[in-house]
Formats: structure tokens, sequence, C-alpha cells
């Protein structure tokens, strides 16, 4: 026999959201920016050499470009499909998946480094999602609300 869950109606503080707002801003821009130079490092590493992938320059244009898109791009899935996802394990994954998809659109889409860097962090939060959907159905999210 399945054990039915009760989920109490939830209230949504305005103060609370805006906080949480104002601190997945910078973060989401830090987290973009190091996706974007560990993109563009990948990506030129093996292209151009090493040498070449360690240009300071090329980091800032990187970083500024990940800093922008990911001060929009994390707040935005923060709310929305990586809400039940805890915030570190959503950093790290979204960054490797936008970092390796900026890399091979990049280098198979020629000017697609964009549309590659959007693909890989969308196809990493969607796949948190779904573990954390999963993990959910299964209960394995710790005890649910007291009887």
């Amino acid at each position: 026999m399945r054990k039915q869950v009760v989920v109490p109606e939830r209230h949504v503080s305005p103060t609370r959201v805006a906080l949480v707002t104002l601190g997945l801003i910078p973060t989401g821009a830090a987290a973009g920016a190091l996706a974007g130079v560990l993109g563009v490092t990948v990506w030129v590493g093996f292209v151009d050499g090493i040498r070449a992938a360690l240009d300071p320059g090329l980091w800032a244009v990187a970083g500024l470009v990940g800093g922008a898109l990911g001060a929009v791009l994390l707040p935005i899935a923060g709310f929305t499909v990586l809400r039940y996802v805890p915030l570190g394990r959503a950093l790290v994954e979204t960054v490797v998946g936008t970092a390796i998809g900026g890399a091979l659109g990049a280098q198979f889409l020629g000017e697609g480094w964009l549309l590659g860097a959007l693909a890989g962090f969308g196809i990493a939060a969607i796949r948190l999602r779904v573990l954390a959907k999963r993990a959910r159905t299964a209960g394995l999210d710790g005890p649910g609300p007291a009887a």
C-alpha cells in the first residue's frame, strides 16, 4: 500500500523571491563567465594549441559573454526547471554542459558557438530536472511533511 503525501498550501514571500533572485544573478554571472572561459579554452586548445588557449584577452571576451548570459539564464532556470535541484549540483552540471556545448558548437557549427552553449545548458538543465523529478517521485528527497 502506498502512503499518500499531503502537500501543504505554499505561500510565496515576495521578499524571499527578490532575495533569491538577487543572489542568483551574480551567481549566474560568475558561473556563466566560468563556462565561457572553459568552453573557449577547450575549443581553442584543441584547434590552436594550449598556448593560444591561455590568452587572457580571449578569456575576457568569453567571460563577459558567458557572464551576461549566465546572469539571465540561471535565475530563469532556477525558478523553473531547476527548482528542486540543489544549487551546487545545478551550477556544476550546467557550467560543464554549457562549456562542452559551446566548444562543440564552435567546432561543428562554426559561428554557432552560442547555439551550442545554449543547447549544452538546456540539455544539462533538462537532465537535472528529470533526475530531480524521478527522485521526488520515488520519495528519495528526504522525509515528507509531518502528518
